[in-house]
């Protein structure tokens, strides 16, 4: 089966992850971290900045990469227009090998927390 260019991972956080449950699903993306560096030059490439983020690509070499997923711990408060829905969220991967880590975060995010309401993607 071939992937579209504009294949794309989508979920809706409605609530801030727990303290409880962000330490969770951090420590599910260190394990997917870790296991990603396994491969040669790694499935992903980590671009997290502080402890209430998990941010990353797929790897540049041989144009692994394409959007950057970002998971917050709190759920966005400021609309860029009005009708805005801040719950909206999605990371488009065209399909890439780091896909399978972004999906991963998203069904284990939604599958042990109440901060996702909803995932979805384009297969």
């Amino acid at each position: 089966r071939r992937i579209k260019m504009g294949y794309t991972n989508y979920w809706h956080q409605t609530k801030s992850f727990t303290d409880k449950e962000w330490k969770l699903v951090k420590d599910e993306y260190n394990y997917i971290r870790e296991i990603s560096l396994q491969s040669p030059n790694g499935i992903i490439v980590d671009e997290t900045q502080d402890e209430n983020e998990i941010i990353f690509n797929g790897n540049p070499i041989g144009d692994l990469c394409h959007e950057t997923f970002v998971l917050m711990k709190n759920v966005r408060t400021k609309k860029m227009y009005k009708e805005e829905d801040l719950s909206f969220n999605f990371c488009k991967t065209a399909g890439k090998p780091y896909d399978i880590a972004v999906w991963h975060m998203l069904f284990f995010a939604k599958n042990k927390t109440k901060a996702l309401s909803e995932i979805s993607r384009d297969r």
